[in-house]
């Protein structure tokens, strides 16, 4: 019996793959009995919401619309954005019969995911790019167009060959074969295929041309709604009915599929309750390998609702149910020429539950079911968004329950108590850009009386402190000019601005949010949307302002970012660290760096689900050090511990120290990096990176300057024998292992000196690495660098990487390098930078270095477990730094010091200048002549015996001697707040009492604060 049932599936697949429809043993019946009784019970149940229904609240209120038409006639840019909506309602208007039956075919659309260019494959483009290449245009709607090289599908250069059919309801789709394919006719597992996110795909221009129409015409349905209301033109609302009308017919036929390539021959209400457990015979794919773990009688679809539905198979893209919701409420008393109601009760009752509902209850199982808000993904935010929509436009308060609760799981779980989410930048936008719109859809939706656990007007902004905390990190974690950092999974080119969410949060909070949200729209050259249209003043987008960005830390997140200048050619540094997340990187203590507008240290950030994607989340990629030449743990499933090891902000320099248990191997991986703040917005940065265990450590640099598309790129060294670099190479849209993942043409000098430097060097800017250690080895290489997926230019992109080696049983490293960005025409800010002789006394650990720049002179002290003295200064304690200003004055900082000080001689060993110093700064114990202090406290720690979410009560008393900070300087408390050891900013620390600023506390069990000391001293 087994064997037969196996040799059923394999007869069934065969034939299947091979194009076939029915099965000689498949019953012929369109409709099964399970079915039948799913979708009687799903009628029911609409009957019963439709029948108990409230009086529906309306979306878009006529304050709304008379916003809108005042700031229509007062601003130019909701002119456009009028003039642009018109053009297209009009364009679809004139349109002649049949248009919107042609535009909303029946026959279920397919995905743009599966897109690949067979022109050009290879060539211009590469697999995994998909809808950054699809050209389309509704004036010629029946096509689309490669956006790399022109070529227009359908084409019989490309036909369509191959066929999938589903027979139980009479669909039959067909794809292209590529020539691997068709060279190949007996294999049909995928292997030949294209592939996207790692499996095998067919591109259907067909396909995806009716889906192209099918979204066009779901945008233009709410278009037309919008002009009706701001024209009371009847016959945009004609046309909102008519296409309504056609989306119900068809939405109840397109059948369900997921994004490779599976399509379920049934029911789609039925598959999507049911995609874990069909029949096989319902389960169409055309690739064998699709079936490898299904059972002869079960079937799965390859993907849940993540990435399946009837139209864009992503989350069923109910991202536009709520346009649909709105395009109705527009138009629900519209009347014809002749003052006819547009809308019969015919017409309305197939709109509500053949599309709005059908569409929602789609979406159930993937929150868990009715009422159920189990699933808090990034995809999440879409569905409960649309059930508050379809809750206000249908007026069913269960849906606005369930959308509320759901808001409210994903704020508590999905976010961190920093605000920032358990994802990257991009995701955390993109859990915003919908989760912010349920507080708008529910804004004063009022509950029915006797409502089970809900009484009263919805208003999340009067009762929510979480959400103001959400927006103010999508604003407080961006550069300078607006974009979010490239961490994680975040393009290049992603920023804040892209959606309603700093409009909401400038109607909501401005206190927090205006005048960095005027700022952002302005650096950001952002078009308000129609959220600001209808819910602001036209000029209150456009005031401008100083986008004053705070250096910060998120504990949650737990990414540092320092920064110098306040313009939009600011610097910003940031180390990020972060625990485990979806959308993370696998990677700890990498560092990006951007001077003055330019990325000088780079991370690419996230292109696409290509193979090239492999080599930008490697730990190979990242300015870090490389143990062993092996990925960071996290690829192993190992719990990631990174800690706070120290932070320190101020207006002269900013500090932060972490900790990860990166690898099994090492018992200490930690990272000091320092941003050394000059004038207006110039910096350089210290880095202290300290490996202990493995046997071979590679600290890895490479720059964004001076990479193959830049102008006069190279790289040159100073100090090392290296030999001629190779030219750069060019591998275009290769896609072969050995151009798209790894280093190559490396050179190397194995003899290299205690101190060398790397110059990154393009037209009009440099920057230079300086090694103040010693190393077995300095290699240089080239690497992959794409940046941008969607500029094609950038295809086959190279950028240069240098290496720093030590090789050795159990090795002990301390890499100590300076980042140093040139300024305008590759003017170096730095005139030398030497590492000093430390004594042993000092530790093991303790480093010492001396740098002299324009701006000043300094002397950096970093981890002396016991006093020792260096070029005149004494000093005990993990860090401190002294500088001298060309005009002789001094000022110094230390953190977690007991002794810091000098008498007579401040920097360096030198002559006497002839002048002694005046203390105006915190001098400790015993002053005088010369800075510092001897015998302080440096650490307060203990347990903590009390806490709100501002403050924590210790067990400790604050030490003897502790003293205040100056005003502009911050510093972070640590904390273990399990499982991390973490840090919070210090708002004002008491006897026995520490109260933080910005950030709710977690719960904390202990807690250690180092002593930050700042002094500054003036010649006599």
């Amino acid at each position: 019996m087994a064997a037969s049932a196996s040799k059923r599936k394999a007869d069934y697949v065969e034939a299947v793959t091979r194009g076939e429809g029915w099965m000689p043993w498949q019953g012929r019946e369109r409709v099964s009995e399970a079915e039948r009784v799913f979708r009687a019970e799903v009628e029911r149940r609409k009957d019963e919401m439709l029948g108990r229904r409230m009086r529906s609240p309306v979306l878009i209120t006529e304050r709304e619309i008379a916003q809108a038409r005042k700031n229509i006639r007062r601003a130019d840019w909701a002119k456009r954005w009028f003039e642009g909506k018109k053009r297209i309602a009009d364009h679809i208007v004139r349109q002649k019969a049949g248009y919107v039956d042609h535009m909303l075919p029946e026959l279920t659309p397919w995905t743009g995911y599966t897109f690949a260019c067979p022109n050009c494959i290879g060539v211009k483009s590469q697999e995994g790019a998909e809808y950054t290449l699809i050209g389309w245009d509704h004036r010629r709607p029946d096509e689309i167009r490669c956006t790399c090289c022109g070529q227009v599908y359908p084409s019989a250069r490309y036909p369509e060959t191959a066929s999938l059919v589903c027979p139980r309801a009479g669909q039959t789709f067909t794809f292209y074969e590529n020539d691997e394919e068709r060279k190949h006719p007996e294999d049909r597992s995928g292997k030949y295929a294209y592939h996207w996110a790692h499996h095998p795909i067919r591109v259907s221009f067909s396909g995806i041309i009716r889906e192209r129409k099918i979204d066009f015409m779901i945008d233009g349905v709410r278009t037309l709604a919008l002009v009706h209301r701001l024209t009371e033109g009847a016959r945009y609302a004609e046309a909102v009915v008519r296409i309504l009308a056609r989306l119900a017919r068809c939405y109840r036929v397109w059948l369900y599929h997921d994004y490779w390539d599976t399509v379920a021959d049934c029911d789609a209400l039925y598959a999507a309750w049911h995609d874990r457990a069909l029949p096989l015979e319902w389960k169409r794919n055309p690739f064998t390998s699709a079936y490898e773990k299904d059972a002869p009688d079960r079937a799965a679809m390859l993907q849940t609702f993540w990435g399946a539905g009837r139209i864009r198979p992503v989350f069923g893209w109910l991202n536009t149910l709520p346009g649909i919701c709105e395009a109705y409420d527009l138009t629900c008393d519209a009347r014809d020429g002749a003052g006819r109601p547009l809308w019969t009760p015919a017409l309305r009752r197939t709109v509500e539950r053949d599309l709005i509902l059908e569409w929602i209850i789609d979406a159930e199982p993937f929150v868990g079911g009715r009422g159920r808000t189990e699933n808090v993904s990034n995809k999440a935010p879409y569905i409960y968004h649309a059930q508050g929509a379809v809750a206000k436009c249908l007026g069913i308060p269960e849906f606005a329950d369930t959308a509320l609760r759901g808001y409210q799981a994903i704020r508590d779980r999905s976010f961190g108590y920093d605000g920032f989410c358990l994802e990257s930048p991009s995701y955390n936008a993109m859990y915003l850009n919908q989760l912010i719109m349920l507080p708008e859809m529910l804004h004063g939706f009022r509950w029915p009386k006797h409502y089970a656990g809900q009484t009263g007007k919805v208003n999340l902004y009067r009762t929510d402190r979480r959400l103001r905390l959400m927006l103010r990190a999508e604003v407080d974690q961006l550069r300078p000019d607006g974009r979010y950092l490239p961490l994680s999974d975040t393009h290049q080119t992603s920023g804040a601005g892209g959606s309603p969410v700093l409009e909401v949060g400038l109607r909501r909070f401005p206190e927090f949010i205006a005048e960095k949200a005027t700022a952002i729209f302005s650096r950001r050259k952002r078009t308000p949307t129609e959220y600001a249209l209808m819910g602001l003043d036209a000029g209150a987008t456009a005031k401008g302002g100083a986008l004053d960005l705070p250096e910060i830390y998120f504990p949650n997140w737990m990414t540092a970012i320092l920064r110098h200048g306040s313009d939009e050619k600011g610097t910003v540094l940031s180390l990020a660290f972060n625990p485990a997340g979806g959308h993370r990187h696998y990677d700890n203590l990498s560092l990006f760096y951007a001077d003055r507008g330019q990325t000088i240290l780079g991370d690419q950030g996230y292109l696409a689900e290509a193979p090239i994607q492999r080599w930008v989340k490697s730990t190979f990629s990242h300015n870090l050090v490389v143990v062993d030449d092996q990925m960071q743990l996290f690829r192993t499933g190992q719990e990631r511990r990174p800690a706070l090891r120290m932070m320190v902000t101020s207006p002269k320099i900013s500090v932060v120290e972490a900790s990860s248990k990166a690898y099994a191997q090492c018992r200490d991986y930690r990272r000091l990096t320092a941003l050394i703040k000059g004038p207006g917005a110039e910096t350089f940065a210290v880095d202290i990176f300290r490996v202990k265990g493995g046997k071979r450590h590679d600290y890895r640099v490479f720059s964004e300057l001076a990479a193959s598309d830049s102008k006069g790129g190279r790289l040159t060294f100073e100090g090392l024998r290296m030999p001629k670099e190779k030219p750069m190479p060019h591998f275009g849209a290769s896609e072969r292992e050995e151009d798209i993942f790894g280093l190559r043409d490396i050179r190397s000098d194995r003899r290299p000196p205690a101190s060398w430097a790397a110059v990154w060097n393009e037209k009009g800017r440099s920057t230079r690495l300086r090694m103040l250690s010693q190393v077995d080895a300095a290699l240089a290489s080239h690497g992959p660098g794409r940046e941008v997926w969607e500029t094609m230019a950038q295809v086959g992109r190279r950028v240069r990487y240098v290496d720093a080696i030590r090789e050795g049983e159990d090795l002990e490293s301390t890499f100590v390098a300076v980042h140093e960005p040139s300024g305008p025409r590759g003017v170096m800010p730095i005139r030398e930078a030497v590492r000093l002789e430390v004594p042993k006394q000092a530790g093991r650990d303790a480093v010492a270095f001396r740098i002299d720049s324009k701006w000043g002179r300094y002397l950096i002290l970093s981890e002396f477990s016991r006093e020792a003295e260096v070029a005149g200064v004494r000093f005990k304690g993990k860090l401190g730094v002294v500088c001298e200003t060309p005009d002789g004055k001094v000022w110094w900082m230390t953190c977690g010091a007991e002794t810091f000080g000098a008498r007579g001689s401040w920097l360096v060993a030198r002559k006497k200048t002839g002048h002694g110093s005046r203390v105006t700064g915190h001098s400790g114990r015993k002053g005088g002549e010369g800075f510092g202090f001897e015998d302080a406290p440096a650490v307060w720690k203990g347990k903590v015996v009390s806490q709100t979410d501002q403050e924590m009560v210790t067990d400790t008393d604050r030490p003897e001697g502790w003293g205040d900070l100056p005003e502009g300087i911050s510093n972070y408390v640590l904390v273990q707040a399990e499982p991390h050891l973490t840090g919070f900013p210090v708002k004002l620390a008491g006897k026995r009492r520490i109260a933080v600023d910005r950030f709710p506390l977690p719960k904390v069990r202990r807690f250690e604060l180092l002593a930050v000391r700042f002094g500054e001293a003036s010649p006599l």
